[in-house]
């Protein structure tokens, strides 16, 4: 019996430290196992596809470091879900001994990459804050200025000190980002 934490396509996987009571569990008796290489463990995880191969149905694949499910309807994935860490270490090992498949489908879009070592809160904290960021840089350019002003940003036009201020925010999540949050988003 496998426990898969499932989100739909649009959102991304979470990890087992992320899981919270409310979270779309279900028990799977079952899984087909694919041991795929690394670049369509990628593809699927993070890809629009179609035209997958596969019948309505739950698989898991893995590359052997890295596994997760996806549910499959009408030869497109709807939802990836996520197992217990247990459950992906043993199946970690077992994909290990398995041949790689090679999977056809056709990639759609893709989504960007999740940063890993984010609670789902900083994630969410991190995007509303980016959008505001946006936001504010075209409707309210005086409040953009004073942030750039306050965090020693400076540049030869608005659209440098747009891209200073957004790479300064790209990576992690530090209390910079708390700070800007508070203001922006509580303070608005």
């Amino acid at each position: 019996m496998f426990i898969v934490n499932f989100v739909y396509d649009d959102e991304e996987l979470l990890e087992p430290y992320e899981w919270q009571d409310d979270d779309c569990y279900e028990e799977i008796e079952t899984l087909d196992i694919y041991h795929v290489t690394t670049r369509q463990l990628h593809d699927l995880m993070y890809g629009e596809l179609y035209q997958l191969l596969f019948e309505d149905g739950y698989y898991l694949v893995g590359d052997g470091h890295y596994c997760f499910v996806i549910d499959v309807k009408d030869h497109h994935i709807v939802r990836r879900g996520t197992l217990s860490w247990q459950q992906s270490d043993q199946m970690n090992q077992k994909i290990q001994y398995q041949p790689i498949t090679l999977l056809q489908y056709q990639i759609q879009d893709e989504a960007y990459d999740k940063e890993f070592g984010l609670t789902r809160k900083e994630r969410l904290k991190k995007m509303c804050l980016e959008e505001v960021i946006d936001e504010i840089f075209v409707v309210r350019y005086d409040v953009f200025l004073q942030i750039c002003q306050q965090f020693h940003i400076h540049g030869d036009n608005p659209s440098s000190q747009y891209l200073a201020l957004k790479q300064k925010i790209e990576k992690g999540y530090t209390t910079l980002h708390e700070l800007l949050y508070h203001e922006l988003v509580q303070g608005k």
